[in-house]
């Protein structure tokens, strides 16, 4: 029996054994095989990451050639805009008493400057890239120099009725700083809060200084400066993306007439950076933003090399910009653009600029005033409420604007009865092919790019007013007009054929009148006023009376009827009256108009 069993027992653990070592096996092979999987992994991952790095120096490499070729016409510009900007400040010296003249020379100096400014800030973001950006420190009072770039905006707070306030510290401590690049940030920094601060707001420069650790900020002492307005403010999603370069709020433009070029603060924090210090931001939109600049003034925290001992801050030159930017304020907050009283002059057609910016709105209005009723507007949203409201002859817009743009006014123009006879000429900056066609698609009538010749733009406009007034006096010639005759846009042609249908029913009938006119075409009296005579130039009696006449003039050369008998057919119930309206329409009586049908 012991036998027997030991016998069992070994070979019970050898079967025991096998089976271990199968599973060893098996899962030996698992795990080279994972092993394997994961050397595969490893390897892509790898290669990923080679290509991203690859991708990530292409980028670099990219934007060092943009900045460079920036940079490079940034230099050859500078030249043509120098024999630019002196002649014209020439210019504007001696020809004060020509106020046409002045307020054309203002807006090429403002927007010559403007150019001037972007130059300048290209250029440093250029030493910046190149590492040439190099520290000027010297010794100086900074909270005195601080007041004088305050004091420089003091006038046009005033003008804007700006609450406008310097807050400053005690101190006792010497202050290192670049001068020229303290000045440079706190421009673009007040310059913004000036842009998006309304009338009656608030603006103030804060100078704080701080001796003890400070967990949210760079190492003490430092100074913190804060520029805080009461202006728009910012949205949280924008807020994250405002210092990145070429970076636009979409919303810049809802609320101000500036346009953001993506540089300016991008350029400010490149600049306080290089300052070794560090700037915050905190909006809240419709209640303003503050902007918080932290900065060493110690001389111990700036490189030697950077050290001026003997030298002096360099005075503060801002005049010369903010000039620019109050006249460019100030002339935004006029109502130049916006006059809308009638002229005397009733037989000048009237247009409608749409544009947002304003000194080209304003120059198109300083222009084109001499020849025609002028309005303005800065975005399709307001152009569109204009166009409702005045029916011009013809609207000029712009095409990338806030709020509304020109493809959306366009587009709503188009369908909507009130204003779908009303042409319209765009104005891009957009050459591609493709916006061309989404404008014509739209139903714009034409599209010029900018830059653009006024004297193409003036040719333009006036080929289009004259085709429809040609268009227009159809009606009044004896010739019956078919509504895709004049009708480019089939929302008007469909109403024209709804009130020849309305009028074919009713034009037998001596008592239709206006109001029945309208009801059936289910519109208000007035606009069916509007409609018509936008797109015939006659009022709704004429209208009618043009349809009768015509209805006459179909039986005068196609039957034996009398003429009174054709007065009474055509819904008038008396001849005589008849006959009057029809030599005010086609210069001859119906009789001597059939004596003429007879001969021919």
């Amino acid at each position: 029996m012991v036998l027997i069993y030991i016998r069992y027992r070994t070979q019970f653990l050898k079967e025991q054994k096998r089976k271990l070592e199968q599973q060893v096996r098996e899962r030996t092979f698992k795990i080279e095989e994972q092993k394997e999987e994961l050397e595969k992994q490893n390897q892509q991952i790898a290669q990923q990451r080679d290509e991203v790095i690859e991708l990530n120096e292409k980028v670099k490499l990219v934007n060092q050639l943009r900045l460079r070729f920036f940079t490079n016409i940034s230099h050859e510009f500078r030249t043509p805009l120098t024999l630019i900007i002196d002649p014209l400040e020439q210019l504007m010296r001696n020809m004060k008493g020509d106020v046409n003249t002045q307020n054309t020379l203002n807006i090429i100096n403002r927007n010559a400057q403007r150019l001037l400014h972007l130059i300048n800030q290209l250029l440093y973001f250029r030493r910046i890239e190149t590492g040439k950006l190099k520290l000027n420190v010297s010794k100086g009072n900074l909270q005195e120099f601080l007041y004088g770039i305050f004091e420089s905006f003091k006038d046009l707070a005033e003008h804007q009725h700006i609450d406008y306030h310097f807050i400053k510290t005690k101190f006792t401590d010497e202050t290192w700083f670049d001068a020229e690049k303290v000045e440079n940030v706190f421009y673009n920094l007040l310059s913004n809060a000036f842009k998006n601060t309304p009338p009656s707001g608030s603006i103030t420069l804060k100078v704080e200084k701080f001796a003890e650790d400070r967990e949210d900020c760079i190492a003490v002492p430092f100074v913190a400066i804060s520029v805080i307005d009461t202006g728009r403010g910012i949205s949280k999603d924008h807020l994250p993306h405002i210092f990145n370069r070429f970076y636009k709020d979409a919303e810049s433009g809802k609320q101000t007439d500036f346009t953001s070029s993506g540089i300016g603060l991008a350029l400010t924090h490149e600049i306080v950076q290089a300052l070794n210090g560090e700037i915050k931001v905190k909006s809240e939109p419709k209640k303003g933003s503050t902007f918080t600049v932290c900065m060493p003034y110690s001389k111990n925290r700036f490189e030697s090399d950077a050290i001026n001992e003997t030298g002096i801050p360099t005075e503060i030159n801002l005049e010369g910009r903010v000039n620019v930017l109050s006249e460019h304020i100030v002339a935004r907050n006029t109502d130049y653009e916006l006059e809308e009283e009638a002229p005397d002059n009733k037989t000048k057609p009237t247009i409608l600029i749409v544009e947002d910016n304003f000194d080209l709105r304003s120059f198109l209005l300083q222009t084109l005033r001499s020849e025609y009723r002028v309005l303005g507007a800065e975005n399709g949203k307001i152009g569109l409420g204009m166009a409702k409201k005045y029916s011009p002859e013809l609207i000029i817009s712009d095409v990338m604007m806030p709020v509304m743009d020109g493809i959306e006014l366009c587009s709503r123009m188009k369908k909507n009865i009130q204003t779908s006879h009303i042409p319209i000429i765009l104005l891009t900056a957009k050459n591609m092919v493709e916006s061309w066609i989404e404008g014509l698609e739209t139903g714009a009538d034409d599209y010029i790019p900018k830059p653009f010749n006024l004297q193409i733009l003036q040719i333009k406009m006036r080929n289009i007013i004259e085709s429809r007034r040609k268009i227009k006096n159809i009606f009044s010639s004896p010739e019956t007009v078919s509504p895709d005759q004049f009708s480019s846009n089939k929302l008007d042609e469909e109403f024209v054929t709804k009130a020849y249908k309305v009028l074919e029913e009713n034009y037998r009938e001596s008592d239709f009148s206006v109001e029945q006119f309208a009801r059936e075409m289910f519109v208000s009296r007035s606009l069916l006023y509007k409609k018509i005579k936008a797109l015939t130039d006659l009022n709704i009696t004429d209208f009618i009376n043009s349809y009768k006449l015509k209805k006459s003039v179909e039986m005068i050369r196609t039957t034996d009827l009398s003429i009174s008998e054709i007065a009474f057919k055509t819904g008038f119930n008396d001849p005589k009256y008849f006959s009057r309206i029809f030599k005010k329409f086609y210069g001859s009586s119906p009789s001597d108009f059939a004596k003429k049908h007879v001969d021919n």
